[in-house]
């Protein structure tokens, strides 16, 4: 039997610039975190006795006896393209909700990925299977996904990640000091917005024409770079709150699908309760926000905010771990 832990991600700036359509020929770059909250793939070769071929266990139960039976579209391509032909057992648990906006079906590839591999003997490094999970969303799958998440929740930590073309990319690390971090970590918190979307489908709009769009994609992508040097010189966590103001129009306009009014009308709300800015993660449209907050108010803002669920969280440097 094989468990693979795998931490979901928050994307603080330049998410779109991700896309392979934009950053093949624009170029792109993200900051992005894992989080202490994860996704665990329990995977095993099922025994002969049973009347079914393949058991699958996540929010349904399917038993099959054909791969190819599998509704679950990312497990059963998963066990065509990688499971070697093994009767198998899969069941998923996770910490936070799919279709939330906090790399859920990446963390969940990247997990399903490693898992097969470690089940059929092979060892996998977490940057080819970063790589690989992009490509079995994006090619496989055939999802409207960008290349950021699964970096992410295959190598965990703080990271900037820049795009170009021919799909390359490089992740470099940022490493804080104890207090800087915990300053940081002090100033964000996770509310549910209660709705859950298909990221792949609010994306289909982020990516028509996108060269009428290049001044806001162009602007999202110098967001992260002006936020990773915030970072990496350790400046003051103040100069972050315009960063979030403006990101927050600049997705609204990169793609109207992201925001609703019902969105609106909590981020508003949310100002008004003490948020000095926030963010829809992920593709939008639903799922969490993150707000930004003044130092030493995360207690009081969940107070406030107590009607929707509140998720507090640290930042983790754990990436996609094998843990049985």
């Amino acid at each position: 039997m094989i468990i693979t832990k795998t931490p979901y991600r928050i994307s603080m700036f330049g998410g779109g610039t991700d896309h392979p359509k934009w950053f093949n020929e624009f170029g792109g770059s993200v900051v992005s975190f894992s989080i202490d909250k994860f996704c665990f793939i329990n995977l095993r070769v099922l025994p002969a006795f049973f009347e079914h071929n393949f058991r699958v266990v996540y929010s349904k139960v399917e038993t099959v006896n054909e791969a190819l039976e599998i509704l679950h579209p990312a497990v059963r391509h998963a066990f065509i393209e990688y499971g070697k032909g093994n009767n198998l057992e899969l069941q998923h648990n996770g910490d936070l909700p799919a279709r939330s906006g906090v790399g859920s079906s990446s963390a969940f590839a990247v997990g399903l990925i490693k898992a097969i591999y470690a089940l059929n003997g092979d060892e996998i490094s977490n940057f080819e299977l970063a790589s690989k999970a992009i490509d079995f969303e994006q090619n496989i799958l055939g999802e409207n996904v960008g290349s950021q998440d699964q970096i992410a929740c295959a190598m965990g930590g703080i990271n900037f990640i820049d795009f170009s073309a021919r799909n390359n990319w490089k992740l470099s690390q940022i490493n804080l000091s104890q207090d800087y971090l915990k300053d940081f970590e002090s100033r964000m918190i996770l509310v549910y917005s209660g709705v859950d979307r298909n990221s792949s489908e609010i994306s289909k709009t982020l990516l028509q024409n996108l060269k009428a769009k290049q001044t806001i994609l162009q602007r999202t992508r110098e967001l992260a770079l002006e936020f990773k040097e915030i970072l990496a010189t350790e400046s003051s966590l103040d100069l972050v709150t315009d960063l979030m103001l403006e990101s927050w129009t600049l997705k609204k306009q990169a793609n109207p699908e992201a925001v609703n009014p019902n969105l609106e009308n909590i981020y508003e709300y949310a100002i008004n309760q003490g948020a000095l800015g926030g963010k829809i993660l992920g593709a939008g449209g639903g799922g969490f926000f993150l707000f930004w907050l003044k130092p030493g108010h995360k207690e009081s803002f969940a107070q406030k905010m107590a009607s929707m669920v509140n998720v507090p969280f640290a930042i983790s440097s754990e990436g996609c771990t094998q843990i049985l």
